[in-house]
């Protein structure tokens, strides 16, 4: 059985490498295959009957040409979710899939977030279910003998802290038998204890330990393992993956585990408990580099823990992993999703969670889809459309929320979506034939998904700007039961890396990969002469230029390496803010020199261009522009892989005007889209001499260019032609032959 398994896994490595590698097709392209298809969102929110769930199966394939569904169970749902009649009827729907040639998405749980098992984890497995950090407090002057009674919970630390001088005393040693007694030193100080408890949420958000491989399994063997006991035989054929929703820290932001203290030490390499303080209070010099080392592990642990598991599970049955963090695009990943990069580590297909309304986290779109680009994943997913305004969302709002995430990286689609009852919709809109207003154009939107991610998926992209992902300072700024208790919206003030993602995409048009600063410091990013190489089989890349986001905090180990770069001949662009401290402990020193060596001494009060005798370029930008950052990013790669004769800095809450370039099996594709109610008229010069194609992913029409001329600059050949999308349009332009980008 292990051998047959193995086999399997390996062959379905290969088939989804090959797949994603495959030479471009017009015929395939015309009509796509239904797994690059919408597949949507199905709440089973009613009593489930075969003919019932015939009909709107039926549907979804014929009428509105989905090509799968992701069955989501609800409170709702009858037969009950995870009964035996809720199997037979699971049964009926898998049958049913496949007499249509469909797929079926396993979504893990009931309703959101994943890790509930309707209850069956409370009632089963108590212990397992999710914690949370607390702390009490007391205030003591000295010097007196002071006894306190340890709280009730898991005690993690115990840390007396004078409020005038910040000296830290570790009360653990003066604890026995749960009670402090402890000689208070003169002056005043406050007395902690910080406990883990599990958390208090509504039963619905009862979840399990997300940073507990042990609690997880449990879950795993009351869902999974059931769905494996009952229709392994769907397994790789009408099973090809599973989904798990909201999996981080939205509903008890201070998430912990019994054995985070294992996991700090043996990351960090030091006893966490005297540090704890950090986590609400400024302890000193030393507040920000604790700070991400207890974030930094709790992100481990979330990494190591649902997704890793999972995927495990996907893996031993040829299945691929997929599923989200809560607000995994928001401006403070801290508070909800831990760290993306590390989250979607162990997913096979990383996927954005696109929901609430139109616009909503748009700059940090390009961080889903920078973590499949580091993992080299040939998939990046999106959830789309749930909650967005009912009126607003027409036909035209279909393809503009789409298009203009696709330009973004993202090329597999799962529209928030279909409803059993559409009498009790609970999350509008309705996306499914049984939308009047929808419904006629729902073929055609099919078809258009169907295309562009046929040829999104897969190859690598051309992009030669590297946007350093500011994890450290996110880190470092962030405290518990902060102003946004919840939210992940808030960051420090400096924190401008996504309205630096949004000025490149939408403004001046220069795409770029977020890079994370723990992996640029390895070997997984190479510094070849001038440029930095991200070192992959498929989906490599060479960035020219990296961009510093302003931030107070920096790995030292990547800022050495950013250095390094620099020093031989590389670019280096710092913005709003430059950083002082270091996210590792007693390197604070270290990185101020090497940004003064970078920058210069005076890099406030005189910003210059700093240069070394290798070609290399560096610039502190105080005061962040569109302008400005344009003006330096063209004089420091004058070569543009695209340009634009027109500006379409489009600041309108209707649209945008974005592309992407990759390359696949040696053919370029540009794809271009126009989110915008009114059309986009420009010129556009190309690196490289190209003959090309227009595909158009509406229609499925290929098209030669005839009108397109070449000319030389800066010793580089551009292949320059006209390019016109209507309002709402998008297109690629496809090369015939081999490129040598």
């Amino acid at each position: 059985m292990k051998k047959i398994i193995v086999i399997n896994c390996i062959l379905l490595f290969f088939g989804s490498l090959s797949f994603a590698q495959e030479n471009l097709k017009e015929q395939k392209f015309k009509n796509p295959p239904s797994r690059f298809c919408p597949m949507p969102f199905w709440h089973i929110n009613g009593v489930l009957t075969e003919k019932g769930i015939t009909k709107q199966m039926t549907d979804a394939k014929v009428k509105a040409g989905f090509g799968g569904v992701a069955v989501l169970p609800r409170t709702t749902t009858r037969p009950v979710f995870l009964s035996e009649g809720y199997f037979k009827k699971y049964q009926y729907i898998l049958k049913t899939a496949k007499d249509l040639k469909m797929n079926v998405i396993l979504y893990d749980d009931i309703n959101f977030p994943s890790g509930t098992a309707n209850g069956q984890l409370y009632d089963k497995f108590p212990g397992d279910l999710r914690k949370e950090l607390n702390k009490s407090e007391y205030m003591r002057t000295g010097p007196e003998m002071c006894q306190i009674s340890v709280p009730d919970g898991e005690l993690m630390a115990s840390v007396a802290i004078n409020l005038n001088t910040l000296e830290r005393i570790n009360l653990k040693p003066f604890i026995n038998e749960e009670v402090l007694r402890w000689n208070v030193p003169d002056g005043e100080w406050k007395i902690m204890f910080f406990l883990c408890k599990t958390a208090v949420t509504d039963m619905e958000h009862m979840t399990v330990d997300y940073l507990d491989t042990a609690s997880i399994r449990n879950f795993i063997h009351l869902t999974y393992d059931k769905y494996a006991k009952h229709f392994g035989f769907y397994f790789q054929n009408t099973i090809k993956q599973t989904f798990y929703d909201d999996v981080g820290f939205w509903h008890a932001e201070r998430t912990w585990t019994n054995n985070f203290d294992k996991k700090f030490e043996e990351i960090n390499g030091f006893d966490p408990d005297i540090y704890y303080p950090a986590l609400w209070y400024n302890i000193g010099p030393e507040t920000e580099s604790a700070r991400v080392a207890f974030y930094n592990t709790r992100a481990e642990l979330l990494s190591e823990g649902y997704p890793m598991m999972v995927s495990k599970w996907t893996g031993k049955y040829g299945l691929k992993s997929t599923g989200h963090t809560p607000d995994n695009y928001g401006l403070q990943p801290v508070a909800m999703s831990g760290d993306v990069f590390k989250f979607y580590r162990h997913s096979d297909i990383p996927l954005a969670d696109y929901i609430i309304n139109y616009n909503r986290g748009r700059n940090g779109f390009k961080l889903i889809s920078s973590t499949s680009d580091l993992y080299d994943r040939p998939v990046t997913g999106v959830e789309i459309y749930g909650a967005f305004n009912e009126e607003k969302t027409d036909s035209l709002m279909l393809y503009r929320a789409l298009m203009e995430i696709e330009a973004r990286g993202i090329n597999f689609v799962i529209p928030h979506g279909m409803w059993y009852d559409t009498d009790t919709i609970a999350i509008p809109p309705l996306i499914s034939p049984f939308n009047k207003s929808l419904a006629p154009a729902l073929p055609a939107f099919s078809n258009f998904v169907g295309r562009t991610c046929y040829i999104l998926q897969g190859g690598r992209k051309i992009v030669d700007i590297a946007l350093l992902y500011p994890i450290a300072s996110l880190e470092g700024g962030y405290y518990f039961d902060s102003q946004y208790k919840v939210s992940g919206r808030w960051a420090y003030p400096e924190a401008d890396y996504q309205n630096i993602s949004g000025i490149l995409t939408d403004s001046i048009h220069r795409d770029f990969t977020f890079v994370h600063p723990d992996y640029l410091a390895t070997d997984k990013y190479k510094i070849q002469n001038n440029l930095i190489h991200l070192e992959n089989h498929v989906n490599f890349q060479d960035y020219k230029l990296i961009i510093i986001p302003g931030g107070k905090v920096i790995q030292v180990k990547a800022l050495r390496k950013i250095k390094y770069f620099y020093d031989n001949g590389g670019k280096v662009i710092a913005t709003t803010l430059l950083p002082s401290k270091s996210a590792e402990m007693g390197h604070d020193e270290e990185v101020r020199n090497i940004i003064y060596e970078m920058f210069g001494k005076e890099f406030a009060t005189k910003p210059h261009i700093q240069t070394n005798k290798k070609g290399g370029k560096a610039l502190f930008i105080q005061k962040l522009t569109t302008s400005t950052l344009a003006e330096i990013i063209d004089s420091f790669l004058p070569d543009r892989d695209v340009t634009f004769s027109e500006n379409y800095d489009l600041t309108s809450k209707t649209g945008h005007f974005a592309f992407l370039h990759k390359v696949k099996k040696g053919r370029d594709i540009y794809f271009f889209a126009n989110s915008e109610n009114r059309p986009i008229s420009t010129e556009v010069s190309l690196l490289g001499k190209l003959q090309l194609e227009n595909w158009d992913p509406h229609s499925g029409e290929v098209s030669r260019i005839k009108d397109f001329s070449y000319f030389k600059k800066n010793g580089q050949i551009y292949t320059h032609c006209h390019l016109y999308l209507k309002p709402v349009k998008a297109t690629f332009l496809i090369s015939k032959k081999k490129n040598k980008l």
